[in-house]
């Protein structure tokens, strides 16, 4: 008997079909990928194999039982597990502690109640079979640590983890790889790997094969595309934002160690590095997340140090952030008449939406549907056509290409293009090397949250001799103490 069995399943969002008569069967102990570009369905098909979208058409067994109209309570205590493409932790608490919550919550009898009203604790048993699951995944030696000390690499192996506490028969991973470099991905494949073999079958969407390679893009240092133009301002330009000597970090772990960057006014600056450099903290730095330990920021010649996002804000910095943020439950429109309405008043709203459709034309063919039926890619452009509501001086760009299809990184870049021509200065964190350095004046490359390489694209040269570190160079602890 198969363990799940998928037959001409559909879906549609607002006429538009996500889904269109599909089948899928998975025996016990099998492992199967689910391959396909952004926009494909992928995400749609997981979320109607969980129950968290009800299907169209179609039906859902498991384990021989029509799950199809069960809600998703109940398809987790017969066997399913999920991970996400964006890793959804909980901040505030140790590595240990999400697999525990996990634990307590596949016990049920009102554990968790208690926990929160500190009237329990976890028995050895229970710490017992999280410290097994940690050792399996490797992370034995982090249990005790916070969670925001770790690498997003680490980050999705306890998502795994927490997954795996619940004893799942059935196990979804939402692109695994997502965001991580060739090592990690490596790492990762292993350990799925060890856990099939282990603990049952493990439905893998990503594109990461038994060799850990995957889409050879990701986490390949490339240089500038053939016949990419690139500029350079006149080195007479004053910065618009400057970091001097920045140290900052994640409670007792440090992750910028005198980190000194200048972004010209009109310019573009390029923040490459490794996954755990850095650069998403720096990102954070200057539009005030995260308050410098040492150091200073400056924008626009003044010195804005340690000032609130909100502040910053006003005074012109705005960030994209790493991921998605959208409010699911409403329309694309509803998404941006929010940002529109605050930033131009209710007279500029309707010139605003003109520019989000022309600047997102994708958008537009959207504007009914509701944001979380989106596909990745789609949803990335809404959460960057909203902070550009109102146009910035500076856009800090924190990792627009994780996670997307070839083709909606082509049109990501392209949006930026057009938003730099329009005169905002951009600082762009990011892995895909090769789109960073077509658009960039100036280059800026972190190894372990030190700068080893400030200046011109041009006179950058070998881009692994910045991102490598030479055998006599300072090896600077990186934030998960690696």
């Amino acid at each position: 008997m198969s363990l799940l069995e998928a037959r001409a399943v559909t879906k549609r969002f607002s006429g538009i079909t996500a889904l269109d008569d599909v089948s899928l069967t998975v025996e016990p102990g099998e492992p199967v990928g689910l391959i396909g570009p952004n926009g494909a369905g992928k995400t749609t098909f997981f979320n109607c194999l969980l129950g968290m979208l009800r299907c169209d058409q179609g039906r859902v067994r498991f384990n021989g039982r029509d799950i199809t109209r069960m809600p998703v309570y109940k398809r987790a205590r017969l066997g399913f597990g999920r991970t996400f493409q964006r890793v959804e932790l909980f901040t505030g608490t140790t590595v240990r502690d999400h697999l525990l919550v996990a634990e307590r919550a596949r016990e049920g009898k009102g554990r968790l109640w208690k926990d929160l009203l500190n009237l329990a604790r976890p028995t050895a048993s229970e710490r017992d079979r999280a410290d097994s699951t940690l050792e399996l995944l490797g992370l034995g030696d982090v249990g005790d640590q916070p969670i925001e000390a770790l690498s997003l690499g680490r980050a999705r192996l306890v998502e795994l983890g927490r997954a795996l506490m619940t004893d799942p028969k059935l196990l979804l991973l939402d692109e695994p790889s997502s965001g991580l470099d060739q090592s990690e991905t490596m790492e990762l494949v292993g350990t799925l790997q060890a856990v099939q073999r282990e603990r049952g079958t493990a439905i893998d969407r990503d594109r990461v094969g038994r060799d850990g390679r995957g889409d050879e893009r990701r986490g390949r240092p490339q240089g500038v595309p053939r016949g990419a133009r690139v500029t350079t301002p006149s080195s007479s330009t004053a910065p618009l934002l400057e970091l001097r000597d920045v140290e900052a970090g994640y409670g007792p772990f440090r992750a910028l160690f005198g980190v000194s960057l200048v972004v010209r006014e009109g310019s573009v600056l390029a923040l490459l590095g490794s996954n755990g450099a850095g650069k998403t903290t720096v990102a954070r730095v200057c539009s005030g997340l995260i308050k410098p330990t040492a150091g200073k920021l400056f924008f626009d010649g003044q010195d804005v140090t340690g000032q609130r996002p909100y502040r910053l804000a006003r005074k012109g910095i705005t960030q994209a952030p790493e991921g998605r943020s959208v409010f699911a439950s409403l329309t694309v429109e509803e998404n941006l008449l929010l940002p529109l309405r605050k930033a131009l008043g209710r007279s500029g709203v309707a010139k605003g939406l003109k520019r989000a459709y022309e600047l997102f034309p994708q958008l537009g063919q959207r504007r009914r549907q509701a944001a979380g039926t989106l596909s990745g890619g789609e949803q990335r452009m809404l959460a960057l056509a909203r902070v550009l509501a109102k146009p910035p001086r500076l856009l800090v760009c924190d990792e627009l290409s994780l996670g997307l299809a070839p083709i909606i990184v082509d049109e990501v870049y392209k949006t930026l293009r057009a938003i730099r021509e329009s005169g905002t200065t951009l600082l762009i964190v990011e892995q895909h090397v090769g789109h960073a350095l077509g658009i960039a004046d100036d280059v800026a490359v972190l190894v372990k949250g030190r700068v080893t390489y400030d200046g011109p694209v041009a006179d950058m040269g070998d881009l692994s001799e910045w991102l490598l570190p030479t055998a006599g160079s300072v090896d600077a602890p990186s934030p998960n103490g690696h």
